[in-house]
Order: C-alpha cells, then sequence, then structure tokens
C-alpha cells in the first residue's frame, strides 16, 4: 500500500507523533487535516533529504535494511533482527535498544501497523522507499565518485559458472574422484579440472581456519567451493566409499540445456550460504550495484563506504569479507565486472544482471543453508 492509503488508517495517536516530528502546522482534531499535511510533508524532497542527512550511521545502517527488503509486510521480529543487525551494543541492552528504534522508525513515517487483524504485523509504505534510497544515494555520490571512463580492460563472468558446473559433471562422468583422509579430492584431480574450468585457481592445502562458507572451504578455493557445494547440495554428485561421482540427477542435469533458473538459483545458493556467515548479505548485495550503477566505482571506495556496517567473523576481518567474500563473489556470479586502473587499484561497476533480476529478487527471506 502507499502512504495515502496507509494513513487513512492509522491510528490517530501515530498520527500526532509523526507530525510533531516533521512539525506539521494543521489542525491537529482533523484527521483530514493531519493526513494532508503528513501527505504533504512525509513525501517532500527536502524533508526526506534532511531526514538522511541527520541520520546516524546505525541509524542510517537500519534504514538501508528496511527500505531494500522488497517485503510489503514484517512481523515485529524481523524487525527487531533488522535492528539488532544494525546496533554495536551488548546483547543485553540490544533488544531494548532495538524496540526503540522501531518507535522511532514509526515516528519517522517508515513503519506502520499492518491493517490486518494479525497483531505485530507492519508494513512499510511503497511510495517512500525509493525516494530515501535516492536520498542516500545522491548524498553518498556527492562525498564521492564514480570513475568514467572504466579500465581499458575488465573481466565480466557472466554465467561462467553455469558452464563450469557442467565441466565439473563432465569430469565427474568419465570416472569417480577419490578423495583423501580429509574428504576432498587430491591436488592432481583438481589441477587437472581447473584446467578445464572458465576461471582458474590455485589448489589449497587443507586449512581448518576457512569455515563458515560451506562445506568444504577448507578443502578448495573459493570459486571452486561454491560450485562443489552447490552440486552437492542439489544432489547432482554424492561421496560414497572414499570417492565423489555423479549421480543419477546429475547425469539428467547434463541432458538438459541450462538456462536463467539455474543462474538464478546459483545466486540465491550463495546467498543462502553465506548469509550465516555474513548477517548484511543481502543489503551488500544490493547496494553495492546501486552504489557501482552507470560508472565505475574503487574498491577503496567500497571499503570506506560499507565497512561501518560490516562485522568481523572470526578470522575475516570487515576488509576480507568486503572484499573476498562479496565482491569476489558477485564477479564469479556475474553480478560485477572488476578491472583495474593505471594505478593498480581495483574498480567495480555493475552488470544487466545485477540491475535487472537482483532489483526484483529479496534476498531478505532466504533462510540460511548450512551443508553438513
Amino acid at each position: 500500500m502507499n502512504l495515502a492509503e496507509i494513513l487513512v488508517y492509522t491510528d490517530i495517536r501515530q498520527l500526532h507523533q509523526i507530525a510533531d516530528h516533521y512539525g506539521c502546522e494543521c489542525n491537529p482534531h482533523s484527521k483530514n487535516e493531519l493526513i494532508t499535511s503528513l501527505l504533504s510533508s512525509l513525501r517532500h524532497r527536502m524533508t526526506i533529504s534532511q531526514e538522511v542527512a541527520h541520520l546516524s550511521k546505525e541509524e542510517m545502517h537500519f534504514l538501508l535494511l528496511l527500505f531494500l527488503d522488497k517485503r510489503t509486510v514484517m512481523s515485529l521480529e524481523d524487525l527487531l533482527a533488522k535492528a539488532g543487525i544494525a546496533l554495536e551494543s551488548s546483547k543485553e541492552k540490544k533488544r531494548e535498544e532495538a524496540r526503540r528504534y522501531i518507535a522511532s522508525a514509526m515516528r519517522r513515517g517508515w513503519i506502520f501497523p499492518a491493517k490486518s487483524k494479525t497483531v505485530g504485523q507492519y508494513q512499510v509504505p511503497l511510495d517512500i522507499r525509493e525516494p530515501y534510497l535516492q536520498s542516500w544515494l545522491d548524498k553518498w555520490r556527492e562525498d564521492n565518485r564514480l570513475i568514467s571512463p572504466g579500465p581499458d580492460a575488465y573481466r565480466d563472468e557472466g554465467t561462467a559458472l553455469c558452464d563450469d558446473i557442467m565441466q565439473f559433471l563432465q569430469f565427474l562422468q568419465q570416472e569417480p574422484v577419490p578423495l583423501t583422509a580429509e574428504g576432498g579430492m587430491y591436488k592432481r584431480h583438481q589441477q587437472q579440472l581447473f584446467q578445464f574450468l572458465h576461471v582458474k585457481e590455485e589448489t589449497l592445502q587443507p586449512q581448518k581456519w576457512r569455515f563458515g562458507y560451506g562445506l568444504h572451504f577448507d578443502l578448495y578455493p573459493d570459486r571452486f567451493s561454491l560450485l562443489y557445494d552447490f552440486c552437492y547440495y542439489h544432489k547432482w554428485i554424492e561421496e560414497t566409499a572414499g570417492r565423489v561421482a555423479i549421480t543419477e540427477a546429475g547425469m539428467e542435469l547434463l541432458q538438459l540445456s541450462y538456462g536463467d533458473p539455474l543462474y538464478h538459483e546459483l545466486i540465491r545458493f550463495w546467498m543462502r550460504l553465506y548469509k550465516r556467515a555474513i548477517p548484511n548479505l543481502p543489503m551488500l548485495v544490493q547496494l553495492i550495484p546501486l552504489i557501482a550503477a552507470g560508472g565505475w566505482v574503487s574498491q577503496q571506495t567500497l571499503l570506506d563506504t560499507l565497512l561501518p556496517w560490516i562485522k568481523e567473523f572470526y578470522y575475516d576481518s570487515p576488509a576480507d569479507i568486503l572484499v573476498n567474500r562479496v565482491c569476489k563473489m558477485m564477479v564469479h556470479l556475474g553480478l560485477l565486472r572488476v578491472g583495474q586502473d593505471e594505478q593498480g587499484q581495483w574498480l567495480y561497476t555493475a552488470t544487466y544482471a545485477s540491475q535487472t533480476w537482483l532489483r526484483k529478487y529479496n534476498g531478505f527471506t532466504e533462510t540460511t543453508i548450512l551443508l553438513k
């Protein structure tokens, strides 16, 4: 529902709170005057830009988590979870502060109790999301700059990861591959396979500090680890009797010509697999293409902008998470292009996939995957 429709059904007490917050001058006893005044104020570009300019880092984080989520209705638990991600306080204080954030969002006219019989359901007006996001983006562009023209050469991997899924299954179709005591393919078999893949990676020694991003993340390089886990999750491969082999389902997949559904499912799988370690991933995956649309943005600029909203995960620092777990994987998934300028700094720009399908997709609603 749009703001005008929601205000008609909103409790008079919340209307008064919103009017007080924005300093609206109108007859407080007339609901019609209140609604007219609020509509004029809440949708005004200057009001929105001033509101965005005065938000703290945590409040801005909460706003982005709220408005980038495409759901029309959210539960109180959903809102508390978003406020919890944005807050940096201790667990004891976090829930109490999270409730204050939600109350503040209601005073600002960002969320309203949903018009239903279900208690604890809230809605965000559809027509205020884009103006707030655009206002943040405008402010960001005032403080930062996109680089144009971009690098002389860049890498766009497109759907190459889907092609390599087929290459991997064809490799196993020839014969099963033995596994080490740790459960990974022997290095010589990895090297043999990697020759056929579109993106070359170096084999890894087992590293027990590498965890949280998949079943065999300690045994395989990042891109192949995702590819392997995707096949394992869909039961196209199986590990039995000390070897990995293709299954009947994998053989059936090889007989088909894949298209967008497989590509989109691969992106969804990555989001679900990495979301446990990076709770902010749904926001980052949508925010980076917004920033990197229409030009090239440097890796350092992304670090300066987004690091305050990323928490470390065990051995992974916030910078490692943004560069290696998010941007690098978005390149592998065809959501970003990457190149280098003459000074050697890394540059990124959004791809068609990140500007079309990804803008319709809502990673916030995805459940996490824990492979065993």
